[in-house]
């Protein structure tokens, strides 16, 4: 086999799910130690076990990479709720919970966190990366939860006006202040017992408040 037959076998091949994952773990870590503007694709290679070339031939530059990483990000979210509401009683309050319990494990956990402080540092450098961003993170849970609470008003157990907005109120109820101070450090993540409970009190808040007439 030549060597242009050899790149054109290896051209047509589908990506390695494998290498992809290792890319987007390393990208993460490197990221967010080193800042956006430190880092490098060649730190990101290294960590991944692949070549640089790989890295750009997936990629093209460290903005695409970035940004790949961030919608990583949403959806492993995305994922996980689906998966916990199929695992729910299937109730409107127990799909809620289960969305809210998944929602804040994942946006509580230190790796997050540390993203969610870098990410406006970075967006103010890049400005026009920023709508991108939203639509790719917290853009996306609002549509998940507000289509979720369509379903509830189709059933005639709540009412609203306006989907987004009863998004925005119940995220709210669920995260309160402890988001900010996460990002502040002024306080340590929340065990497992302390999600259940203010996702929980924030559900039943929700349903008194938005209950159908």
């Amino acid at each position: 086999m030549t060597e242009t037959t050899e790149r054109r076998s290896r051209a047509g091949r589908p990506p390695d799910p494998a290498k992809h994952a290792a890319i987007m773990q390393a990208a993460l870590g490197i990221f967010l130690e080193q800042g956006f503007n430190a880092a490098t694709i060649e730190q990101i290679a290294a960590r991944a076990g692949v070549s640089k070339v790989t890295v750009y031939s997936r990629f093209g530059d460290k903005e695409t990479l970035f940004e790949a990483v961030v919608k990583d990000q949403a959806e492993q979210i995305a994922g996980v709720v689906t998966q916990d509401q199929a695992a729910s009683d299937g109730t409107l309050e127990g799909q809620l919970n289960a969305f809210g319990r998944s929602l804040l494990t994942f946006l509580f956990a230190s790796h997050h966190v540390a993203l969610d402080r870098m990410l406006p540092l970075e967006i103010a450098h890049q400005p026009e990366m920023a709508h991108r961003f939203y639509a790719s993170g917290p853009g996306l849970s609002r549509i998940q939860l507000a289509d979720l609470l369509e379903q509830g008003r189709a059933n005639g157990e709540i009412s609203f006006t306006d989907g987004a907005v009863a998004a925005e109120d119940l995220m709210a109820l669920w995260k309160g202040l402890v988001d900010v101070e996460l990002k502040f450090g002024v306080r340590d993540g929340l065990d497992p017992d302390e999600v259940d409970r203010r996702v929980s009190h924030g559900t039943a808040v929700f349903l008194r408040a938005y209950k159908a007439d």
